[in-house]
């Protein structure tokens, strides 16, 4: 276990997941192969460079990073959103927003939606984009943290949810997931606050509504997480026209200000994980990374 006080802000929308196993498998991945792959010959556009990254993942990839979700207790709140809760929700949002706002997002859509098309061979990325899949696992995660058992699978599970928008005094309305939560004969209300996307926003108890595009998908993360690499990941791509693109998309100088804290804090627990893994604990482990 490697403990270290943080330097900076945690991120607001992602974060880096140890909790699966593999992840030791998939952080050698990303930050020593990924290099060395990416200095093949045949790397000669945007959409081959993706397809270098995407085309060898580890399994479980998708376990790795994830989107962070807010819960509460419906026996708390009820139906009302406090002025803090929406105002976490909107910079949420925000930041969803910015993320599908550059550059590299459209790229990395473009592919992902040619090779779904394409029939391309690339592995399961095992992103989870049903809303009502994973509200269900949020709800027993929660429910199990405030009984002071999370990991322990004890019995719980979600005997529903329901999607509503929730909107008071003229304000945006917040996209809020309603489950409800069993263990034997308990019963519990958990609610998750969604920041959900500017593309699409429904709200229905209906089990056959499309929830896809609403709420931050595999698009988005795998975008977050490929700004979030070091910059060194892209320089031994031999097509320099390609190296000064791809190295002016993923420019944490260019990116707005709150895509810009996310991908540092990535890119922190990035560095953290590389330092654990080789076992080593440096002085220099809180250091700014750009």
């Amino acid at each position: 276990m490697l403990i270290s006080t943080p330097h900076r802000e945690p991120g607001l929308l992602y974060t880096l997941s140890c909790k699966h196993e593999s992840w030791v498998t998939i952080a050698k991945y990303i930050m020593e192969d990924v290099p060395l792959l990416l200095k093949s010959e045949g790397v000669n556009d945007i959409q081959k460079v993706l397809s270098v990254v995407f085309s060898s993942l580890p399994s479980n990839f998708g376990e790795f990073i994830k989107w962070i979700a807010e819960v509460r207790s419906q026996e708390d709140f009820g139906q009302i959103l406090s002025t803090e809760e929406k105002a976490r929700v909107a910079m949420k949002e925000e930041v969803l927003k910015q993320v599908q706002g550059t550059g590299l997002f459209r790229h990395v859509a473009a592919f992902l939606s040619s090779a779904n098309s394409c029939c391309r061979n690339l592995p399961p990325l095992g992103f989870e984009d049903n809303l009502p899949n994973i509200a269900a696992t949020v709800c027993c995660q929660g429910a199990e943290i405030w009984a002071g058992k999370y990991g322990s699978l004890d019995g719980y599970c979600c005997r529903e949810t329901c999607v509503k928008c929730l909107k008071a005094n003229g304000d945006k309305a917040v996209t809020v997931v309603f489950g409800t939560v069993v263990n034997g004969k308990c019963e519990q209300g958990v609610d998750i606050l969604v920041p959900a996307s500017q593309t699409k926003q429904s709200c229905s108890c209906s089990a056959s509504s499309n929830y896809i595009g609403m709420l931050p998908a595999s698009n988005d993360v795998l975008t977050a997480l490929l700004l979030a690499l070091p910059p060194e990941t892209w320089s031994g791509i031999k097509d320099k026209k390609l190296l000064q693109e791809i190295s002016s998309l993923v420019s944490t100088e260019k990116l707005p200000t709150l895509v810009q804290e996310e991908v540092l804090h990535l890119r922190g627990q990035l560095h953290l994980l590389k330092r654990c893994q080789e076992n080593k604990i440096d002085e220099d482990l809180g250091a700014p990374l750009s």
